[in-house]
């Protein structure tokens, strides 16, 4: 049964720059705000702190505790946002940040690796892993309710866990320059490997077998719709949500944290919103995922990826 919006909206918008610390961004609180700007003037979200929360490590927001985007704030946030809602409702969250990566306990990734966030007091409280965050936002999410999800950081591909990841041109084939980037980056780890640095060993090899895959167009393969499953146990008990993210890059990967027109902002968030603005009469999944793409070519290394909680027609339209 097709998506039936009942006009109630909710967003939570949240922006680290890790102020003052060796983490230091310089565009993730911009991209909140600039987020919060086009949602309240263009996609009639209202601004009222009952309908939408910007947690942002800004010194004027400090009068407001709980909008500090620390690790118990975060958790509390994605439980405001999800725990009352009602099938017809559409909540959005963005998160630009830290992207980080940890052993994956669960053993469901090829690469021994979970995609995490990194809340502002990560260094102390610790990273929020993949698998909490599909807990909190897809396994919560009443079904009948639309939940939009822009991530706009590093190892963020499959980052809330969605059962399907949109990859029409992902087969295994890549482009020859890349390949060979990613066989020096390869080299470099596995001489770390020799000198006795053994870190890092099991994601050598999930990335060793993935270049071989790469080379040799073997690997995962789409379906006849340009969809591949992913393997995460969870969202299988899930049933299909209404739930889609756009995320910065592919796991591998790191999401740029830049400026455009001297105003520092994430590279993903900038390219969204210049998308966004460029076609106010809507875009389908395929079109905003091709032009975020072709945004980044011949800028930035990091490929945008686009997952569902449920097979979507790439041709219908992206709507929040």
């Amino acid at each position: 049964m097709p998506f039936q919006p009942s006009g109630r909206k909710k967003a939570l918008l949240i922006g680290i720059n890790y102020t003052g610390t060796r983490s230091a961004l310089a565009g993730c609180v911009n991209d909140a705000y600039n987020l919060r700007e086009y949602l309240v003037t263009n996609k009639n979200y209202s601004p009222d702190p009952n309908h939408m929360r910007v947690m942002v490590d800004e010194p004027r927001e400090a009068s407001v505790p709980q909008n500090m985007p620390t690790t118990k704030n975060l958790l509390d946030a994605f439980y405001w946002l999800v725990h009352d809602a009602r099938p017809g409702d559409v909540l959005f969250l963005s998160y630009s940040g830290h992207g980080g990566q940890t052993e994956d306990l669960g053993q469901e990734r090829e690469n021994g690796l979970d995609d995490t966030i990194c809340p502002l007091d990560f260094e102390r409280a610790g990273q929020i892993d993949s698998t909490h965050l599909h807990r909190c936002l897809v396994t919560a999410l009443p079904l009948g309710v639309r939940l939009n999800v822009i991530l706009d950081c590093c190892h963020s591909g499959t980052l809330l866990e969605l059962p399907f990841t949109y990859r029409p041109d992902a087969n295994g084939h890549m482009d020859t320059v890349q390949l060979v980037k990613r066989g020096l980056q390869l080299a470099m780890s596995a001489q770390q490997l020799l000198n006795g640095n053994f870190r890092n060993a099991k994601g050598l090899m999930g990335e060793a077998k993935s270049l071989f895959n790469a080379v040799t167009g073997s690997g995962p393969q789409t379906d006849q719709h340009g969809y591949k499953q992913e393997n995460f146990a969870q969202s299988q008990q899930d049933g299909m949500k209404e739930a889609y993210c756009i995320s910065g890059c592919q796991d591998e990967q790191t999401s740029a944290d830049t400026s455009f027109n001297g105003r520092a902002a994430g590279a993903l968030t900038h390219a969204l919103l210049s998308t966004l603005k460029q076609y106010p009469q809507g875009l389908s999944f395929e079109m905003l995922l091709a032009s975020l793409r072709g945004f980044m070519q011949g800028q930035y290394s990091q490929i945008p990826q686009l997952s569902c909680g449920h097979k979507v027609d790439p041709n219908s339209p992206f709507t929040f």
